[in-house]
């Protein structure tokens, strides 16, 4: 249940933020969350605490941050119906627009997800950071 409270609370925010008041147009850009989940293991079982850190430096480098929620675990039916579970850790980061097919393909090169899983919420219209 933490990891669904975490959820839920990221999605509340956001919406609070959403609800603002906008500032002025020309100030402001439309902004996407990008809610995302990256296994604790490599594909071979090794820790990926490095490919972590190498995502991380990524998503500074290439959106300007992330936040990392906290660690939880995940669940679906792989291909022969039997439950599988991995341990992860839950991401999220903003963009001016929908990454989400960066981020998979980052989270497949990298880590070795054969199904990434990328959320993206339109997070409305925010002040642009200066500079970006």
């Amino acid at each position: 249940m933490p990891l669904c409270r975490r959820f839920l609370t990221a999605l509340l925010l956001l919406g609070l933020l959403a609800a603002r008041p906008l500032p002025a147009a020309a100030d402001t850009e439309q902004v996407f969350a990008h809610l995302f989940v990256v296994p604790t293991a490599l594909a071979d079982g090794s820790s990926a605490l490095a490919a972590a850190a190498a995502l991380e430096a990524w998503l500074a480098e290439t959106y300007g941050g992330f936040t990392r929620l906290g660690a939880g675990v995940g669940g679906w039916k792989n291909e022969t119906g039997q439950v599988e579970t991995e341990a992860n850790a839950v991401y999220l980061t903003t963009a001016p627009r929908d990454v989400s097919k960066d981020i998979a393909a980052r989270l497949a090169g990298d880590f070795g997800v054969r199904v990434p899983y990328v959320l993206v919420l339109p997070a409305g219209a925010f002040t642009a950071p200066k500079g970006r």
